[in-house]
């Protein structure tokens, strides 16, 4: 049976006018779990209720402005537990920690690690985000050795903007940022994990500057359907809902007026 999870930066989410406007784009989802990210008050958990009276919330705590939430529907199909991985910090307190909801059935743990990573392409920036990472590979090899069958999916804003470090007097270390999206991939496959395709590369728009920053990672043995093709032949696994889809002045209202980010949809076998 499958399990829709959708993941949404919402920018500087706070209680008002814009709530009814992101619960309705969710509920054109549907979704059995979402997380919203840069929930910036807790009047945005309260609103969420009224419009998802049949969900369970859950919102990271701490001295960070930006926290996360997250929304998962009551049912009998799973037990669910929420924990706040406050290791995903890395060496900046004002981050969010990583939340993570576990489902279980039938013997098997599916444990879904929502994160919004470090944003910057300053060298701290990019080295938290590589932190972080890290001990999202130390967390998957802790789950592969469970004597019960567990899966990873994690996803996010993780501000995949790559690096630029100006040096006086010396060339200037750079990273692109697809360069740094080849190498979360490539080391997620060292992880027995997969960076999944997405329907649209570009996640993120300001009206003129547009990037690849929101992605998801699974566990390769967990199935995640395909739904579609896009026009280079790559079979997709993720849909990417937003501003993508809109043009000219619809485009641009939405992305100021709802959020900058698409949100990432996706559907998994559990």
């Amino acid at each position: 049976m499958a399990l829709r999870v959708l993941s949404w930066n919402v920018e500087h989410f706070r209680s008002g006018g814009r709530v009814k406007a992101v619960a309705d784009h969710i509920k054109g989802h549907d979704p059995d779990v979402f997380a919203l990210y840069e929930v910036e008050n807790l009047g945005v958990l309260e609103l969420m209720r009224n419009h998802f009276p049949n969900y369970s919330f859950h919102l990271t705590d701490g001295p960070e402005v930006q926290e996360i939430l997250v929304g998962y529907k009551g049912s009998s199909r799973y037990q669910a537990t929420f924990v706040q991985k406050r290791e995903f910090k890395a060496y900046n307190p004002s981050l969010r920690p990583g939340a993570c909801l576990t489902l279980y059935r039938d013997s098997v743990y599916l444990n879904l690690l929502f994160l919004h990573t470090d944003s910057g392409t300053d060298a701290a920036a990019f080295g938290n985000r590589s932190e972080m990472f890290d001990k999202v590979w130390s967390m998957k090899a802790t789950i592969d050795k469970m004597a019960e069958t567990g899966h990873l999916v994690v996803t996010g804003d993780f501000n995949t903007m790559g690096l630029y470090f100006p040096r006086p007097a010396k060339k200037n270390l750079a990273v692109a940022a697809a360069r740094e999206i080849e190498v979360l991939g490539a080391a997620g496959s060292k992880a027995s994990m997969t960076l999944l395709a997405k329907e649209h590369s570009l996640t993120f728009s300001n009206g003129t500057l547009e990037s690849d920053l929101d992605h998801v990672l699974a566990s390769n043995g967990l199935g995640v359907k395909t739904l579609g093709t896009r026009a280079d032949g790559v079979k997709y696994q993720v849909a990417v809902s937003g501003w993508q889809q809109l043009s000219g002045a619809r485009r641009d209202d939405f992305i100021n007026n709802v959020s900058d980010h698409c949100a990432l949809v996706f559907d998994l076998d559990f």
